[in-house]
């Protein structure tokens, strides 16, 4: 018979059985499962904000540096037409853009009327970025003039690096020179089936009225504005060298006029308009218009003309021989009629 307590055989029994072990529930198939899930739909979220974002990003970009760009092409096309005021018988044929996220290439070409054909004269390229200056990256006619001493011709030539051909200049009417260049002569002794550019100079600045009786506007394309005042001519007067004492054709100023038309004071009122326009954003300009102001004091305000360019054939310019206010005529761009 034993002699154990009830309640001593119960606490020996408990202690034989085996303890309840923890459940582990994250081990389970079905709940990894879950896991996987739930961090599947969380990266899938984290990468769909990540390009949403991204993608807003890149898109405020680009459109706003375009809108900047934009801005600056616009401003830069207003500036282009300060070129319609100087640049002797060339005109902008116009421009096309490329453009990329930060910057816009610009191409401009420029062309010339010699009769009634055009030929091209020159080809810029100009990067316009999103931020700084705009830049001239390339010029067709070269980015400095590059003068050369023609012995037959007994003065400086420039000839025009895109095309070869002879650039234009004038000759101030109150600047002492020696030799004066009569290139006339060459342009009517070419056949008759060639179309020839001169440019002639007057003995004295003259108003469009004098003018339109004494020149005509047959075959002429543009009229030069002298806008070097009388103190810089006295100092001009003082330089030996030929190529700083006249004025190129490229960096004259004046306006483009019909060679079928006749030209008219008003012709001269549009020009001075322009003229004052654009010296509102262009210092030159400003410059070059106080000296016409100053010119103009002794023709009671009337614009004076001190050259022109007429283009044509030799049987069409004939006429130039007999006008004896011609001071001086220079030969320039040459081009088959047909």
């Amino acid at each position: 018979m034993s002699d154990k307590n009830p309640r001593d055989k119960a606490h020996e029994s408990s202690e034989q059985s085996e303890p309840f072990g923890e459940i582990d529930f994250t081990s389970s198939p079905s709940v990894q499962k879950v896991f996987k899930k739930t961090r599947r739909k969380q990266t899938l979220k984290y990468v769909f904000i990540a390009f949403l974002t991204t993608a807003i990003v890149i898109t405020a970009v680009i459109f706003g540096s375009q809108a900047i760009l934009n801005n600056k092409i616009n401003e830069h096309q207003q500036n282009l037409l300060n070129e319609t005021v100087s640049g002797a018988n060339v005109q902008s044929s116009g421009s096309y853009y490329l453009h990329d996220m930060f910057s816009v290439t610009e191409e401009t070409k420029y062309r010339k009327q010699l009769g009634d054909r055009y030929i091209i004269w020159d080809k810029k390229t100009k990067r316009i970025p999103l931020f700084g200056k705009i830049e001239t990256v390339s010029q067709g006619s070269g980015m400095t003039g590059i003068n050369t001493m023609d012995k037959e011709a007994k003065r400086t030539v420039r000839y025009n690096d895109f095309n070869n051909e002879r650039e234009i200049e004038f000759y101030y009417p109150d600047v002492s020179y020696s030799p004066i260049p009569n290139e006339l002569d060459i342009a009517l002794g070419m056949d008759n089936d060639k179309l020839i550019e001169v440019a002639v100079s007057f003995k004295q600045p003259m108003t469009l009225d004098q003018l339109s009786k004494q020149l005509g506007y047959k075959n002429v394309n543009w009229l030069w504005v002298d806008t070097t005042s009388h103190s810089k001519k006295e100092e001009i007067n003082k330089i030996k060298a030929a190529s700083v004492n006249t004025k190129w054709g490229e960096d004259a100023f004046g306006f483009d006029v019909s060679g079928t038309s006749p030209y008219t004071t008003e012709t001269g009122q549009v020009f001075l308009s322009n003229m004052k326009e654009f010296s509102k954003s262009n210092s030159t300009i400003k410059k070059a218009l106080k000296t016409i102001r100053e010119n103009t004091k002794t023709s009671n305000g009337e614009l004076l003309i001190s050259g022109a360019v007429l283009t044509g054939t030799p049987a069409e310019l004939e006429r130039l021989k007999e006008l004896g206010f011609i001071r001086a005529s220079v030969l320039g761009a040459t081009i088959d009629k047909y």
